[in-house]
């Protein structure tokens, strides 16, 4: 049965991200909460509600979305027969009011729903009690981890008699609809995540308190260098909550048999003693004063300025994991001993938690990479630091292992083998046509071409464009039917080389270095757009400068919800030379409907450009011209190069009608004198400074089709024509020089 509508039980911080959560998947959503007021009985559940379509601050990707979110109480709400599909309890974690919410859904709610409860430290079993024989067939555990929108994890603890129906719906419209990771946990405290996350940072804490390494040591140790989150395990504990920590650990003490594996951290007890709890009391084990982050001495009990870690193994860390393992490995100093010590312990109680958490150990991997963040889980690690070798260490210092790992020989994973659940790009692929130093270009089912962008951190290079004309010629003349054109990574691409334009502009060779690169760019981007056969190109994370312009070119787009896009050349003191400009003048003037205001949608594409303005969701996106309508979103980031498939596939067997050149009337002068005084004002205001003003000037001369008269002729070659040339001069200005310097050394704008 699919899931449509749900009712979240609980209107607090967690229970309305999880509502909006739903309705930004598609469903329709009750939120209901206890009534308080007899006057204002919704008074509750109405205060989330207006938080979660805050104008300002929205939880909705698309405040269009808002018709799907209803509000109401227990009392009102929760009689006579209901139809939603699903119930999710995020109430207070008190078992009596978690009894008292559930008598009264199982009374209204329809034989098959189902009843998932998000609490994160109750046994499931306990609050089960409720249920009869049926209603517990259809009863979990549904543990999201927060912000329920941003982070992958979720964890679904069933009873031992959930059905197994109930389990493969939960965990399919997780991952389906929600486009979460899900970890089926068995019902012990802390679950898998929490449980041997916190595990480890307890560890880390007790030996670096026993061992005198200090929080800022510890922190530097503990973070990218083992693929753990930069900020360390003191920096995460402030971000997690350091209350939330300690309650877990105090928890976990009082289990038989593992008293043994979490110890008291003095620090942590006496900043929780001082309600000193994290970033949510604005100071824990570190704190914010004034532009310095100051950081917790336990001696002085104060806060006093970081001293610069002076370990010599931080020096021999790169971003290679599997080389930072091997050095830990064979390390004899104290931090890196310390930090075999943080593995090891790390590798030995994941180990005795599969399978009293887990049934898996790539379960214990995704709990770990997909709700922590870390960049490997310790199964992962283990296997990258050397299986055997480890294992035999750990045996010589721990004695006797798992029984399961005394009994393993070879490593956990398989080479190219990942924790993601959904079918690998890799087994699409039936032949390579090539593997350059930019691109990879592959068959696959039969008649499709994969086209992987692959340069260094993924920038729209010259080499790529070159690649990607040659792709599009062979799609033409051979027998394919479509393309498909994506990247690894977190982000698409975050723009182009600047290294290139910096050096450019040193050597006095920006024509002759730029000028063609442009061209190729250009020349790239619309073989790509005007196409014969169709093209699309799936999307996640991060597509700035020369990665949208990509994107604004691809006929069809697959986007994953959380895809961040916009046109950000305005923060080096450039402007789009990709044909950007052109693009976004050509979606608004080839428009023809009658009360089309032009001028008004051209200046907010001014606006959103000159500010380099990125859309914070794939749908406000759309809203910015970035995507069209005919652009799909998906929540599932992993699925987005099988959808993109399937949807070139479509698009192909519908009769694919490729896009014509096509001319315009341009805005001409009217516009630029427009934009002339909209600038003005913000300059004489202070808001801009006068290169901001030469360089959105310039967009607007772009935008406007130049110095013409309005109603004059344009197409798109003749607007990339006039980019490149501003693009050009723009980048022979010092203070442009000054801000892609800047950029470059500090990864942080310069507005001068």
């Amino acid at each position: 049965m699919t899931i449509r509508k749900a009712t979240v039980l609980g209107g607090g911080v967690m229970g309305s991200q999880i509502a909006a959560l739903l309705v930004n998947a598609g469903l329709k959503v009750k939120l209901l909460d206890i009534a308080i007021d007899e006057k204002d009985p919704n008074k509750i559940s109405k205060k989330a509600y207006e938080i979660i379509t805050d104008k300002k601050r929205p939880q909705l990707f698309d405040l269009n979305f808002t018709s799907n979110l209803t509000y109401g109480n227990f009392d009102e709400d929760l009689q006579g027969e209901d139809d939603a599909d699903i119930y999710i309890e995020a109430v207070k974690e008190e078992l009596e009011i978690k009894h008292s919410v559930w008598k009264k859904v199982k009374e209204v709610a329809k034989d098959n729903a189902l009843f998932a409860t998000n609490t994160s430290g109750i046994p499931i079993e306990y609050i089960a009690k409720v249920f009869n024989d049926d209603e517990r067939k259809r009863f979990f555990g549904m543990h999201f981890f927060n912000p329920p929108r941003i982070m992958k994890l979720v964890e679904i603890i069933p009873l031992q008699d959930t059905a197994e129906e109930s389990i493969k719906r939960a965990q399919n419209f997780a991952e389906d609809k929600l486009g979460k990771g899900v970890v089926v946990a068995n019902d012990v405290p802390g679950f898998v995540a929490n449980r041997v996350g916190t595990q480890t940072m307890n560890d880390i804490m007790h030996r670096a308190e026993e061992e005198g390494i200090s929080i800022s040591e510890t922190d530097a140790l503990t973070g990218r260098s083992i693929g753990r989150p930069s900020t360390g395990t003191y920096g995460l504990s402030d971000l997690v909550g350091i209350d939330i920590a300690v309650t877990v650990t105090k928890g976990l003490q009082q289990v038989p048999g593992e008293e043994k594996f979490f110890n008291d951290t003095k620090i942590a007890e006496k900043l929780v003693e001082q309600g000193a709890l994290g970033r949510k009391t604005k100071k824990g084990f570190y704190k914010k004063e004034k532009n310095k982050i100051l950081v917790f001495d336990p001696g002085k009990n104060d806060y006093i300025e970081q001293s610069k870690p002076e370990f010599p193994i931080l020096g021999k860390f790169s971003k290679n994991l599997k080389e930072n393992m091997d050095i830990i490995f064979n390390a004899d100093d104290k931090a890196g001993l310390f930090l075999w010590e943080t593995l090891r312990n790390n590798f030995y109680y994941s180990a005795l938690n599969v399978p009293k958490a887990a049934s898996d150990y790539r379960d214990i991997d995704r709990a770990l990479v997909w709700g922590f963040n870390w960049k490997k889980g310790p199964f992962q690690l283990w296997d990258l630091m050397g299986f055997s070798r480890v294992k035999d260490r750990m045996k010589e210092e721990l004695g006797e292992l798992p029984e399961w790992i005394e009994k393993r020989t070879e490593s956990f994973y398989k080479d190219g083998e990942s924790i993601e659940r959904v079918t690998p790009v890799s087994d699409f692929i039936e032949s390579e046509i090539w593997n350059r130093e930019d691109s990879r270009l592959s068959v696959v089912n039969s008649d499709q071409l994969l086209l992987k962008l692959q340069s260094g951190n993924n920038i729209i290079s010259n080499g790529f464009a070159k690649d990607l004309i040659e792709a599009v010629d062979l799609l033409e003349s051979e027998d394919f039917s479509s393309m498909v054109l994506y990247a690894d990574g977190r982000n698409f691409s975050v723009g182009a080389n600047l290294y290139m334009m910096k050096k450019a502009h040193e050597m006095k060779k920006v024509e002759e270095l730029v000028g063609p690169a442009i061209d190729t760019l250009h020349k790239s981007f619309n073989r790509m757009k005007y196409s014969l056969k169709p093209i699309v190109t799936a999307v996640q994370g991060k597509a700035l400068g020369g990665g949208c312009e990509l994107v604004l070119h691809s006929p069809f787009v697959v986007a994953a919800s959380e895809t961040y896009i916009g046109m950000v050349e305005a923060g080096v003191g450039l402007l789009p030379s990709g044909g950007g400009l052109a693009e976004m003048s050509d979606r608004i003037l080839s428009t023809n409907h009658k009360h089309d205001d032009k001028q008004q949608s051209m200046s907010e594409v001014l606006t959103n450009i000159g500010m380099a303005k990125v859309s914070t969701n794939a749908y406000e996106a759309k809203r910015y011209g970035y995507l069209r309508d005919t652009d799909s979103v998906i929540l599932n980031v992993e699925k987005r190069v099988e959808a993109a498939l399937n949807k070139a596939r479509l698009e192909s067997e519908m009769n694919y009608i490729p896009k014509a050149e096509r001319k315009y009337i341009a805005l001409g002068r009217d516009f630029k004198a427009l934009a002339e005084g909209m600038l003005d004002a913000q300059r004489l205001g202070n808001f801009i400074s006068d290169h901001d003003y030469e360089i959105t000037l310039k967009i607007a001369e772009v935008l406007s089709g130049g110095d013409i008269p309005r109603n004059t002729y344009v197409n798109q070659r003749y607007l990339q024509k006039l980019e490149k040339e501003r693009f050009l001069n723009l980048l022979q200005n010092e203070k442009t020089y000054a801000r892609i310097s800047h950029m470059l050394e500090t990864g942080k704008p310069l507005r001068n």
